[in-house]
């Protein structure tokens, strides 16, 4: 006996789902085969199945500011100009394409 189904629905950017579209095209699978098999490998983990953490976002406004010419540390990030933090954020969010 079939399982009742539950309908999920995400909005993302279109040159987001084109991408993946691609990328999952490539190996056989849709969206859809895509998001069950991740919610498959999350409810197995019991978690997200790959790392989150603050500490990628942190390293990751060190590397861009060194790149920028602005030297960022950890303990400035507090009291200093939220200029920067505020380009290294829009960086890190930007859309790759």
């Amino acid at each position: 006996m079939m399982q009742a189904q539950a309908l999920i629905q995400v909005r993302v950017d279109r040159p987001l789902k084109d991408d993946v579209s691609q990328i999952f095209e490539s190996l056989g699978i849709d969206i859809s085969t895509a998001v069950r098999m991740f919610l498959l490998r999350c409810r197995a983990e019991q978690g997200i199945p790959f790392s989150l953490s603050v500490a990628g976002l942190q390293e990751h406004k060190v590397r861009i500011g060194i790149a920028k010419g602005k030297w960022v540390f950890p303990e400035d990030w507090e009291t200093k100009d939220k200029t920067l933090d505020k380009e290294i954020e829009a960086d890190f969010y930007a859309d790759p394409a």
